[in-house]
């Protein structure tokens, strides 16, 4: 913006917000931050009124911002300070007199006319700031590039832009993402439509599991727009829930479509497993539960398990993307465009599944507060970002170390004893940036091995009932965790050994 129209809206503002009944949080500080951007032009000649000019009204800028708070300008005398700060320039005098001549009675329309100008004012500020960022990385890399690390020169490049990588809302704040005037009828009408769109079953998606469907209570399934955490100590069947979510959504549920021009997608990504080993496991999962007969994965023909699992998993019309990346060098930017790209190229996602999501680079995140601000972080804004979308997120999380001292110690039921109590890895209070928590842990007894799944946390309208948040699941020999939505549930209320009649139907 040219530096004498700046004047004349920095001097505007200060003006109109003095005549506000309540003028607290004015926009000095704003006014102040704005003035040490501009750059008084060079002198060319000894006789440069333009310049004097701009030095006249920037003094009379700062004069007001360290006047008094509470101060009240009398109008003529601000236009006499005016006329003799302009000389000749006669335009800026009426560009002012013009803003400021006019009483504004309405308290109201005085308000957003202040607004506006702050608004405006904001967002010069902004925009000089982007371009300092840009001007010390250009002489870095162009005076002083000798023993420069790019790598972690990028890094901190792109984590000084990350606040202005938000789009805004016309009109609307910094951060705004929705709202409503409850004094407007069709806005009520509208907010609405998107709460009874958000808890509808219509679109919910299940997987195989009975009992974990009805964890999710009287939609027994799960919702798109929910983030959802999985926690586990090591070696808990992390990854092999995530596949038996990902073979569950594609075999269980027809994609109901927000926007029927495009393909529905479910999205697999992992930063810990290869994708070979991982579709290894989901063929076996795919053929045992099936068949019933044993799958060896040692000597299987690669053409038939391709074309089986490819022609299983797009039964519904779900196409399915499982993608690895490195961790330490995958941050959440770049997750936002994996999506957006995909987004880009026709599809709707559905779900996102992270296996799992802690391992990802923090660059970008907010580093600043106690341990674990900047995974806190992380999760926030992934799950903004995919609920924004209606995507169904899930992943898992390692549980801590105290978690572990709770199992040396013998502790028994262990889901039921962690849950809701953030026993989570790297931060304790990943909890309040999710939407609903599932606990996970193996159990050993009678020879034979069950997981134990108890749910924690579910932001929703409705309580579920109690004996639904909990489950023993049994693994079998042949399709480990078998799926069972279109049976008798395997789900057992309490851990027995093989062979037990005391299952979860008669229990």
């Amino acid at each position: 913006m040219e530096p004498k129209l700046l004047l004349v809206k920095i001097i505007t503002l200060l003006y109109r917000e003095s005549q506000l009944e309540d003028a607290a949080g004015g926009s000095t500080e704003l006014a102040r931050s704005v003035l040490q951007t501009m750059k008084l032009p060079e002198r060319i000649l000894d006789m440069d009124d333009s310049r004097e000019t701009q030095v006249s009204l920037r003094n009379t800028a700062i004069w007001m911002i360290e006047a008094p708070e509470g101060t009240v300008y009398d109008k003529m005398e601000l236009l006499q300070r005016i006329r003799v700060n302009v000389g000749d320039e006669t335009y800026l005098y009426e560009a002012i007199e013009d803003a400021i001549g006019r009483d504004i009675e309405d308290p109201d329309q005085l308000k957003m006319v202040c607004v506006r100008y702050r608004n405006e004012l904001a967002e010069h500020g902004k925009q000089e700031t982007i371009r300092n960022i840009f001007k010390e990385a250009a002489q870095t890399i162009l005076f002083n590039d000798k023993g420069v690390n790019y790598k972690e020169f990028v890094a901190a490049t792109v984590e000084k832009l990350e606040p202005f990588l938000m789009v805004e809302a016309d009109g609307k704040q910094p951060g705004y993402v929705d709202g409503v005037n409850f004094a407007n009828l069709e806005e009520v009408k509208e907010a609405m439509l998107k709460a009874s769109e958000s808890i509808s079953t219509e679109g919910g998606l299940k997987i195989g599991i009975q009992d974990i469907n009805n964890m999710m209570g009287d939609h027994e399934a799960f919702l798109r727009g929910e983030a959802w955490v999985v926690g586990a100590l090591q070696h808990n069947f992390k990854t092999g829930f995530l596949l038996t979510c990902l073979k569950g959504f594609a075999l269980y549920n027809k994609p109901h479509m927000l926007d029927k021009t495009k393909k529905p997608a479910i999205v697999f990504i992992t930063l810990e497993n290869s994708v070979s080993t991982n579709i290894l496991t989901l063929y076996a999962s795919l053929k045992e539960n099936e068949t019933g007969v044993p799958c060896d994965i040692r000597n299987i023909d690669i053409v038939e398990a391709a074309g089986y699992i490819h022609e299983r998993l797009k039964v519904n019309g779900y196409e399915i993307f499982m993608d690895r990346f490195d961790p330490s060098e995958f941050t959440y930017r770049d997750l936002v465009n994996y999506v957006l790209d995909l987004e880009a190229k026709g599809y709707e996602i559905h779900v996102l599944l992270v296996d799992y999501l802690n391992m990802m680079s923090k660059v970008g995140c907010n580093t600043m507060g106690p341990t674990g601000s900047d995974t806190r972080d992380l999760f926030r804004r992934v799950r903004n970002f995919t609920a924004a979308r209606r995507i169904l997120f899930i992943t898992p999380h390692q549980l801590s170390t105290e978690a572990k001292g709770l199992m040396r110690a013998g502790v028994t039921d262990f889901v039921s004893e962690i849950a809701n109590k953030g026993y989570y890895d790297s931060c304790k209070t990943i909890d309040q940036e999710v939407d609903g928590e599932l606990y996970i842990h193996i159990e050993k007894k009678g020879g034979q091995s069950f997981l134990t799944v108890r749910r924690g946390k579910h932001r929703k309208t409705k309580i579920t009932k109690e004996e639904l948040l909990y489950t023993v699941l049994p693994f079998f020999e042949v399709g480990a965790i078998r799926d069972d939505i279109h049976g008798e549930s395997l789900g057992r209320r309490k851990l027995h050994g093989a062979g037990t009649d005391d299952v979860w139907w008669t229990s």
